[in-house]
């Protein structure tokens, strides 16, 4: 099972939340933050993902930013 995403960095965000989900079906909570935002603690007894996101070349669109996502 995937703990990271590398390969997702570049890719629009919610594609890329479909792809954790089919991944990771166990994920319950995904966190997206703008870059350089520190995650709050994680929740207890829920698997959570953190995905860092910033606007895209395309109007109304979203990007995954490094780091790659990741369960936390």
């Amino acid at each position: 099972m995937p703990e990271s995403w590398p390969g997702l960095i570049g890719m629009e965000l919610n594609t890329a939340v479909q792809i954790i989900s089919r991944e990771r079906p166990d994920v319950r909570i995904v966190r997206v933050l703008p870059p350089g935002e520190a995650p709050s603690p994680p929740p207890r007894d829920q698997v959570r993902v953190i995905i860092y996101n910033n606007v895209g070349p395309v109007p109304n669109t979203w990007m995954v930013v490094a780091p790659a996502p990741y369960i936390g």
